[in-house]
């Protein structure tokens, strides 16, 4: 399925963060693997991870995100009844780094 360039703009504003974008395209495909979804919610859980609070705090939306088959649109769309958006989560979805992933 294609997205016309209006969508995108409407879910990831004028002026994207590919950060952000990247976290959620590849969170997705990674969450869909259930050992890999295992090795990132212990990384992220970890006392050494830096966002491991701000992942405490939003740990549901983000999984609900990330385990979502729908269209990004879908997912802005039943985030903003919510009075959030797929921007801001996304922001939320915790980076992968460090000698401590494993």
């Amino acid at each position: 399925m294609q997205t016309d360039v209006a969508s995108e703009t409407r879910v990831w504003g004028d002026y994207p963060n590919w950060d952000d974008i990247a976290r959620f395209t590849y969170g997705r495909r990674m969450w869909r693997l259930p050992e890999m979804r295992a090795r990132l919610i212990a990384h992220w859980m970890d006392e050494r991870h830096p966002y491991r609070d701000r992942f405490q705090v939003h740990s549901a939306l983000v999984e609900e995100v990330l385990s979502s088959n729908l269209a990004p649109e879908r997912i802005d769309e039943q985030l903003r009844a919510k009075q959030t958006s797929l921007h801001c989560v996304a922001r939320d979805i915790p980076p992968v780094f460090g000698s401590f992933f494993s």
